[in-house]
């Protein structure tokens, strides 16, 4: 690569969690591991149980477990696992006789979730190298479909939506943390090449955001609330979580405001 060329966004991705995966002490610029799992509300339980190792690569920009119940014997898939913290964690909630499946597009993201899923004693864990907006899942496939801070890296979000709506049975749910651009904060510094990896360049106002999940088949998107985690001056973290019904349309589980009480819910 010349010195004039930028890395695309998804060289920028498989490089920067490359090295989060293998160098997880290093300072990146933002919270990350127990601490900060601590920090968004998962449970001491969880901290407890899952060795130290699961938890050292986790970059968690939100809690998907505070914001809908999974339940013993679900299916659940994990959009954007990296080193599959929330895979295993979602592996205790389902048990043996559930099933979690992971998916991310960085090899050494995907072999360290793996490896952490058989650490954790993890037979009902499948980890998928591929890409989130193109999923190598079959249709109605998933209770619950979780994502913690990797839909604001995808270049095609509408795609993202759309396939996690597809693999959802009718009743399932998706259950989101992410980050989400601040309208008070909306300058970017967009001379440096590594933000979109970062979670910065990437990312959407709540407007846009909304617009997105109504474009991809959902309805009634409600703001739920904005947790503490920061890549940027100009970004936050927030939550949202989604239903599919039988009509296959989005709405919440009564989280949020809602701005049209007649139709369905996503809320975040």
């Amino acid at each position: 690569m010349s010195d004039c060329e930028q890395p695309t966004p998804l060289e920028q991705i498989k490089s920067l969690y490359t090295e989060l995966a293998r160098e997880p002490d290093k300072d990146f610029g933002w919270e990350k591991g127990k601490v900060n799992a601590k920090a968004l509300g998962y449970e001491s339980e969880w901290l407890t149980v899952l060795p130290d190792a699961v938890w050292e690569s986790c970059a968690a920009v939100g809690n998907p477990f505070s914001i809908g119940k999974i339940l013993p014997g679900q299916t659940v898939v994990d959009l954007g696992c990296g080193a599959g913290t929330d895979v295993c964690v979602a592996a205790l909630l389902v048990q043996d006789h559930g099933k979690v499946i992971g998916i991310d597009c960085t090899p050494a993201m995907v072999e360290k979730a793996r490896t952490n899923a058989k650490l954790s004693g993890f037979s009902h864990v499948v980890v998928h190298e591929a890409d989130i907006a193109k999923l190598p899942l079959q249709d109605n496939c998933a209770d619950v479909v979780i994502s913690n801070g990797a839909i604001n890296l995808s270049i095609d979000k509408i795609s993202v939506l759309k396939e996690a709506l597809r693999i959802l049975r009718p009743g399932g749910q998706l259950q989101l943390a992410d980050m989400i651009r601040d309208n008070v904060k909306n300058e970017l510094a967009e001379t440096k090449n590594d933000l979109w990896a970062n979670c910065v360049l990437g990312t959407l106002t709540i407007e846009c955001f909304a617009q997105l999940v109504e474009e991809a088949g959902f309805e009634q998107v409600s703001f739920v609330s904005k947790t503490d985690y920061k890549t940027a001056e100009n970004t936050v973290g927030g939550k949202k979580i989604e239903k599919k019904s039988l009509a296959n349309s989005g709405y919440c589980l009564g989280k949020g405001l809602c701005s049209q009480p007649d139709k369905p819910d996503l809320c975040f």
